[in-house]
């Protein structure tokens, strides 16, 4: 699996998040919902949606911990 380098991930994703590895944007909808899309060192990819961006980047940060977990 191809690694890529945390400097180029965060031209896309400016969020470093707690969980290691990993990276976020949070995005305002049109809809009025955010949107935080996050990938880690290895390209996987999170997406969540949710009414308030604090709660949406703390979903994704948790799901990102478990993929991060059954991925070792």
């Amino acid at each position: 699996m191809t690694r890529h380098p945390d400097r180029e991930i965060k031209q896309s994703f400016p969020i470093r998040s707690q969980v290691r590895g990993w990276f976020f944007r949070v995005d305002e909808l049109p809809t009025g919902y955010w949107q935080v899309k996050g990938r880690d060192r290895f390209g996987h990819t999170i997406s969540c949606v949710g009414e308030s961006p604090d709660d949406v980047l703390a979903t994704a940060e948790s799901e990102a911990r478990l993929q991060s977990a059954s991925a070792t």
